[in-house]
């Protein structure tokens, strides 16, 4: 029974368990501070990777031809002057991300479907040859795959399939994805971005707006992310645009950026080719937690970022 308050006696017995039990926990306390438990987890969960020169090659002439295609439609079917085509698809490029996205802003009207189709129904797809190696490469990383293009659903299909790559990604965030919504604020009359451009002393922020939703505006980025359901701080970003790379890095991810092996400020790792990604970033391959012993040092470790 218990006796409240205690006895001489309860008290001396009640010290002597206490200054055992103090005794076992030193020890216990003394060996876990060199000797401890630590679960280290995955710094990533998703792998964001842009498609066209990015999981294939720049040489493989697909860019080359989808610009040309691009130019050929803005004669053929919108009836602009042959001759200002050069200047003007770069210009739109420059400040809207993509031709397409440009043209729309400036107050040409046309259908997404039938653009897509002109620019990409006539690409050489067998210039784009199967990969077993980044299968290969893919299939074995643990984490979730998405891939995320400025293209149109049709054109990421055929080009994943090309690559032998159909089966490597849950999800395409594409076009369709980020346009589901579109507005169609076409302006009255077309705007003369060349000669607004000319006139330095006017500001960018006077060119009007785009429609359309892609790549490297940052509300298609957080928009992909969404889809998505990830997030940045755990996504590593794959992509060959500087532009995009840094737009990604502003909200918040972390990017790799392709086809380079100069070091980019807004980068935080370059790797020359995709079928690198191993010996650049081994840790992607090391996502489950393990528990495992350590040595407590007294000091932190440093992280130094992997560029090949």
């Amino acid at each position: 029974c218990l006796i409240w308050p205690p006895t001489t006696c309860q008290l001396s017995s009640a010290f002597f368990i206490n200054s055992i039990l103090d005794q076992v926990l030193r020890g216990v306390r003394k060996t876990s501070y060199h000797l401890k438990m630590e679960t280290e987890y995955p710094k990533y969960d998703t792998l964001l990777f842009d498609l066209d020169d990015t999981l294939y090659p720049l040489s493989s002439g697909i860019a080359r031809e989808c610009g040309q295609n691009i130019k050929d439609y803005m004669v053929e079917k919108l009836g602009i002057d042959k001759s200002k085509i050069v200047e003007l698809s770069n210009s739109l490029y420059k400040n809207y991300g993509t031709t397409m996205s440009g043209l729309r802003a400036i107050g040409y009207e046309f259908d997404y479907d039938e653009y897509h189709s002109f620019i990409h129904g006539r690409l050489p797809y067998e210039n784009i040859k199967p990969d077993p190696i980044l299968k290969s490469l893919l299939l074995s990383l643990p984490l979730r795959k998405i891939i995320f293009t400025n293209a149109d659903k049709l054109h990421a299909a055929r080009a994943l399939e090309r690559l032998g790559l159909e089966d490597c990604f849950e999800g395409i965030v594409c076009f369709e994805s980020l346009n589901s919504t579109i507005s169609d604020n076409v302006n009255d009359e077309i705007f003369d971005i060349i000669s607004y451009l000319s006139d330095h002393e006017k500001p960018l922020s006077g060119l009007p707006k785009t429609p359309v939703v892609c790549k490297p505006s940052e509300t298609a980025i957080v928009k992909a992310l969404e889809i998505a359901n990830t997030d940045p701080k755990k996504t590593l970003f794959f992509d060959d645009s500087v532009r995009n790379i840094q737009a990604g890095k502003r909200v918040g991810l972390n990017t790799v950026l392709v086809g380079t092996s100069q070091r980019v400020k807004c980068a935080d790792y370059v790797i020359e080719n995709i079928h690198n990604l191993k010996e650049a970033l081994p840790e992607l391959w090391e996502s489950e937690a393990k528990p495992e012993k350590v040595s407590y040092s007294g000091k932190l470790p440093v992280e130094t970022p992997v560029v090949a």
